[in-house]
């Protein structure tokens, strides 16, 4: 089919395709062009790359040493042998291709079914029979049982978001961004869905750049508004990559953690102890930074001013597919800026030359919140009741950051011994007597860790239990109660301290962060 022949070398790929037999028949399948399917393809396969690239280069150079210089021949004996001596490895290779193939499959048979609903939800000017997937990005997103956020490109030109989750929450947002924009005579966009219980389907947002400067203005004035509805829902994770600077309009892209329930120790909200953000401020939504009390401003949703990009220490594989192929390190620039910050004129526009427009949204939005308790804890116990969302115990980067520690030949070679360090690993933050509670998260951890995934921890936004765990008492407050309380902590004094918040993060000189 060609798609072994790709324009990007990925490292290892001839001891690697054996794996993705049943993959291959089922993207060969697909209606798609050929080299789209070989896209589709190569992303995968630069996926279990990465999986494999310490094990299988601390292999070849144990057969060099040995005076072997064919790679044709270490190909061969790999083949066989990871599944001899790296039976962990061999395990994750395996799983995650049958996972893949089950999402892709189940994407293509849902589409199918529910192509009529998607024209009349997302208004498109197409009949149905004329209406199919010309290409599949599946690569968005955090990976769970082999599925995640994956973009469709359909043939009428549309690109449509496929999300392997109930997204009902999205329809509860929606509804409480048009309360918002009524009340406040304010005009946020709000998004096309349709949920489907087990999954969704989701309009796809364009980066677009400004053109005018009434719409910088507006775009500004926009992204203040939104901080103080993120604030007042607490809403977390909304990083860089979170946000799309669409024209005049400031997206929230993901919206899992729109709402929140209310940890008891506070070692779950916070990535750095020593530097806790605070509670119930306009810091825990991750869209502004302030220096003196956070440590991680390179994922900054609304940006800071003149950070586009910060440089880094990489491993790499050069040589790639030869006898002379090794992994090295390198110092590489990484973007900073994703789609999060608008662009005019080519130039990136931060919010420091829009400061008083981006108060202004915040202060109308905090002030008609203020003047509306009543009303506003009917709205959200109305609107947000009953809905699933997704509770974040820590930070993503934490579970990735330990996956690719456990990459080492070490634990790829030894079920027990993966199994000890990935324990060992998680188990640090459950050492204080306190934390004796949370013993089922860790265990929940553990055992989604094992099949590889990023654990994820479902929660209902009435109930203080995680879903499938009634035993289970973690929560200080619920999502309801936690919205609630923070309504009542709305009044001059707290607004007068998120201000000072914001001020500091416009404040931050340029270049002053790394």
């Amino acid at each position: 089919m060609g798609f072994k022949e790709m324009q990007d070398p990925i490292p290892f790929k001839d001891i690697l395709v054996p794996y993705t037999d049943s993959l291959l028949d089922c993207i060969a399948k697909l209606d798609l062009s050929e080299s789209k399917k070989s896209v589709l393809y190569s992303t995968f396969l630069k996926e279990l790359s990465s999986d494999a690239e310490i094990v299988l280069q601390y292999e070849l150079d144990k057969f060099r040493k040995t005076g072997n210089d064919s790679f044709a021949v270490f190909v061969i004996e790999m083949q066989t042998k990871i599944s001899i001596f790296y039976p962990v490895l061999d395990k994750i290779l395996k799983e995650k291709t049958g996972s893949f193939l089950n999402h892709l499959s189940k994407i293509i048979v849902r589409f199918q079914k529910d192509i009529k609903k998607i024209i009349t939800t997302f208004e498109l000017p197409t009949k149905e029979k004329n209406l199919k997937i010309i290409d599949i990005e599946a690569n968005l997103g955090d990976g769970h049982d082999g599925e995640g956020t994956t973009l469709l490109i359909l043939s009428n030109g549309i690109k449509l978001i496929y999300k392997p989750r109930n997204i009902e929450i999205i329809n509860s947002y929606n509804l409480f961004i048009n309360w918002a924009n009524c009340k406040a005579n304010i005009d946020l966009k709000i998004f096309k869905s349709l949920n489907c219980i087990e999954y969704g389907w989701l309009e796809f947002v364009n980066y677009e750049e400004v053109n005018l400067e009434d719409d910088l203005s507006e775009y500004y004035f926009k992204a203040g508004v939104l901080l103080t509805i993120t604030m007042l829902l607490g809403s977390i994770d909304y990083h860089s990559e979170n946000i799309i600077a669409s024209g005049k309009n400031p997206m929230i892209i993901d919206h899992e953690t729109i709402i929140q329930p209310y940890w008891k120790n506070r070692f779950t909200q916070n990535v750095d102890n020593q530097n806790e953000i605070p509670r119930f401020s306009v810091l825990e939504s991750s869209l502004i930074f302030n220096p003196k009390v956070s440590s991680h401003p390179n994922c900054t949703g609304y940006g800071i001013q003149g950070l586009v990009e910060v440089l880094e220490l990489r491993k790499k594989i050069v040589n790639s597919n030869t006898i002379n192929s090794k992994r090295v390190t390198e110092l590489t620039s990484r973007d900073l800026i994703q789609k999060n910050i608008p662009k005019k004129n080519d130039r990136y526009i931060f919010v420091n030359e829009y400061t008083k427009h981006f108060l202004k949204g915040f202060c109308i939005t905090y002030d008609m919140f203020l003047s509306s308790k009543p009303e506003l804890t009917d709205v959200i116990k109305n609107i947000f009741s009953g809905k699933k969302v997704r509770a974040v115990w820590r930070p993503t980067f934490v579970y990735v950051g330990i996956l690719k520690y456990l990459t080492n030949t070490t634990f790829m070679s030894n079920f027990e011994a993966y199994q000890v360090k990935l324990n060992e690993l998680l188990s640090y933050a459950y050492r204080d007597k306190h934390m004796e509670e949370y013993q089922p998260l860790l265990d929940a951890e553990i055992k989604q860790m094992l099949k590889g995934d990023v654990p994820i921890f479902s929660v209902y936004s009435s109930e203080r239990f995680l879903e499938n765990d009634v035993d289970f008492r973690g929560f200080h407050y619920n999502c309801i109660e936690n919205i609630d309380h923070r309504i009542n902590l709305l009044s001059i004094e707290h607004k007068q301290e998120q201000i000072n918040y914001i001020n500091r993060w416009m404040d931050i000189p340029v270049g002053s962060v790394n």
